[in-house]
């Protein structure tokens, strides 16, 4: 054996060691991501579980300039604290536009926080007919009612 094949033994090596040297880390930030993954994903998962909602009562009544107001009144029963920012309101399989919602949490229209064991009202404006409500929570946690 000369010395081209020590120097070629020597490049082989390393090229091997160079290539673990890249390969090792992004192995290790992969796994490291899957697992921040995982734990959300597990925590999502038991922010749902811990969030339940019950439709109180749903309202209409009707407005002097035509149309009509709908006053729907939730309690949170579960033990998350949820966000009514976060909350949507479906008309008759129609998305409202938060913007267009008056909220009030235990009579206080300008909280963001809706606390277990806590009333939330919800208050629209519509001029056309109301058959079928629904809420969604941040968490996916759903109630509806037809009126």
């Amino acid at each position: 054996m000369g010395f081209s094949v020590s120097a070629a033994t020597a490049v082989i090596f390393a090229g091997l060691f160079l290539a673990l040297g890249i390969f090792y880390p992004a192995m290790a930030n992969s796994y490291e991501r899957v697992q921040t993954a995982d734990a959300n994903q597990a925590d999502r998962a038991l922010e749902q579980a811990n969030t339940d909602i019950q439709l109180d009562s749903t309202t209409i009544n009707n407005i002097p300039a035509g149309g009509s107001e709908v006053v729907v009144t939730l309690t949170n029963n579960g033990s998350t604290s949820l966000t009514v920012s976060e909350t949507d309101l479906l008309i008759n399989g129609t998305y409202i536009q938060r913007s267009e919602l008056n909220t009030e949490v235990d009579t206080d229209a300008s909280t963001d926080l809706w606390l277990p064991g806590e009333t939330l009202d919800i208050t629209y404006d519509t001029s056309g007919t109301v058959n079928r409500v629904r809420v969604v929570t941040e968490h996916g946690v759903a109630v509806s009612e037809d009126v």
